[in-house]
């Protein structure tokens, strides 16, 4: 009789233990975007073209130095900024202005947004330019695509843009 006492009384506190669990596992339901809206997210990592060309050394400059530590040119380091931008319909979305990470300018270029867009047919329209001695955009991504509610379009770039 004692057996079954602990056993029940036991049973109980499991019960009174995994039911609130069970209840915060179902109830609050949690929706990330409304019902008619979809995600669209932009992820580019990417560094510009250096700004600046090589230059000679002039003979003599460098001879003090040892052989190893003599360079036949300078080269710049800095890395041009990105511009990009993303039009929807025709309807500029977002625009910026990245410069490169580093200490000198010199490391890569980082943007990350997202936006909650209405879901169904759009034509999208990415332009990126990552050379500062270059009018316009030469990185183009003109696509229509049919975003489907609560669906996640992520838009990366790697030797061109590339939705997914």
């Amino acid at each position: 009789m004692a057996d079954a006492t602990r056993y029940l009384g036991q049973g109980l506190l499991y019960a009174l233990f995994f039911l609130p669990i069970v209840y915060f596992t179902h109830e609050p339901q949690h929706r990330h975007l409304a019902e008619d809206m979809a995600e669209l997210k932009i992820a580019v990592r990417h560094a510009g073209v250096t700004i600046g060309e090589c230059t000679d050394v002039q003979a003599g400059a460098y001879t003090p130095l040892p052989g190893n530590k003599q360079r036949p040119q300078i080269c710049p380091r800095e890395r041009s900024p990105l511009e990009l931008e993303l039009l929807m319909d025709g309807k500029p979305l977002y625009r910026a202005s990245v410069s490169p990470s580093g200490l000198h300018d010199d490391g890569v270029a980082s943007i990350y947004r997202r936006f909650t867009v209405p879901a169904g047919r759009h034509n999208l329209e990415l332009r990126m330019n990552d050379n500062v001695a270059v009018e316009g955009y030469p990185w183009v991504l003109e696509q229509e695509v049919d975003l489907q509610p609560a669906q996640v379009m992520v838009a990366s770039f790697k030797d061109g843009f590339r939705l997914q």
